[in-house]
């Protein structure tokens, strides 16, 4: 006798564009566990296929708005979902009118419903919000049933807004197959070593301090994974929560870079590597660096930590709860450069360091951050919403 699967509506963005939010969600909706105890749907939100299109209003989202909100009319009416699992991605008016709405016809159609805050700056849009748009933000939170966070951590963002027994935390996660790939990979000890940084090349996340901090570092070439991005909508520095000053990438190389003659140190690898090409950019790696401003969970850090990197990360989001300072890495301020430049030298002066600090963080994906452990906490936490 077969089992009837209780059905679950997966709304988020897929990729392209490959970022953090995008990854997720398409680790999620791959995942075999949940696809064996639930009927899987998805609604991909993606309307930009560009990272450096985010951000930017046009025709184009009130377009995409109006035939997102019908697909989720026709889900909600025909399929029927027990339970509706949201990744938003936005902290923006604009972005909300997708999200209020979704959470309004949930509740409308009577569905439980559970969402993923993947960011780190929600509190920031909230406290500089107008009054009408706060008790609209409040109202539209506590109709949810779960509100995810990926560290605890990044549960202040919702004090005074809704009640803590909403709060669940759902760790970010990587494939046990990603972290194979590294088990018998050797990093041998170089005269230059290479340290890698994967993000947007926007203030933002801490590109424009990296460039900052090459010339006064020796033995050392950086690689570069990323593209140009819009992040304008982190407005904060989300450890001091000071107003963020954006710089120009292009001025910033032109002025520490080029002057210096360092363009032959700075090596990169474009927006859009996958499969075999990533892992080899990994495995090519010796140091990881992302000293943003303002982050969730970043996927990029856990990719590091699964190739045994040590990681440079900067006080903001769960990077402080799965970095211990020291351990498996080095938690500096955001945009202190002189701190951000001492350390990456310690490492680049210290293999043994090196090895041991990648050792740690590779455990640590193998034994808390797999997919199978992350998945298996969500599907308790789903099942129980969806009885």
């Amino acid at each position: 006798m077969s089992v009837i699967k209780r059905k679950v509506l997966i709304i988020g963005p897929l990729p392209p564009p490959y970022a953090g939010p995008e990854i997720v969600t398409k680790n999620l909706i791959g995942s075999i566990e949940l696809n064996d105890i639930f009927k899987v749907e998805v609604l991909n939100t993606t309307v930009r296929k560009k990272n450096s299109e985010k951000g930017k209003v046009g025709i184009r989202i009130f377009v995409a708005y109006f035939l997102y909100i019908f697909r989720l009319l026709k889900l909600l009416t025909l399929d029927r979902p027990m339970l509706i699992f949201y990744l938003p991605t936005s902290a923006t008016p604009i972005g909300w009118a997708r999200d209020g709405t979704t959470i309004f016809l949930s509740v409308l159609f009577r569905r439980r419903l559970a969402i993923l805050m993947q960011g780190g700056h929600f509190r920031f849009f909230y406290d500089n919000s107008n009054k009408f748009f706060k008790i609209l933000l409040k109202w539209l939170l506590n109709r949810c049933d779960r509100i995810f966070v990926q560290a605890d951590r990044l549960k202040f963002q919702f004090e005074g807004i809704v009640s803590t027994d909403r709060l669940k935390v759902f760790y970010n996660f990587i494939s046990k197959k990603f972290i194979s790939e590294f088990h018998s990979h050797k990093r041998n000890n170089k005269s230059t070593l290479n340290l890698l940084f994967v993000g947007h090349l926007t203030t933002a996340k801490g590109y424009c301090d990296l460039l900052k901090v090459l010339p006064t570092l020796t033995g050392v070439q950086y690689l570069i994974m990323g593209s140009k991005g819009n992040t304008r909508n982190v407005k904060f520095n989300q450890s001091t929560s000071e107003s963020l000053v954006y710089e120009d990438p292009e001025a910033i190389f032109e002025n520490y870079i080029s002057k210096n003659g360092l363009e032959t140190s700075v090596k990169f690898l474009g927006g859009t590597v996958k499969g075999e090409d990533k892992l080899n950019v990994f495995k090519e790696a010796d140091i990881f660096v992302l000293p943003s401003y303002s982050e969730g969970f970043s996927t990029a850090i856990l990719e590091a930590m699964a190739s045994g990197l040590p990681v440079i990360a900067t006080n903001v989001g769960a990077a402080p709860e799965i970095i211990e300072n020291g351990v498996n890495g080095y938690i500096v301020e955001p945009g202190d450069i002189d701190s951000l430049s001492a350390r990456i030298q310690q490492l680049i002066d210290n293999e043994e360091l090196r090895m041991k600090m990648g050792d740690i963080n590779s455990r640590l994906c193998e034994e808390k951050y797999n997919t199978d452990v992350v998945i298996h906490d969500l599907i308790n936490e789903l099942g129980v919403l969806s009885k």
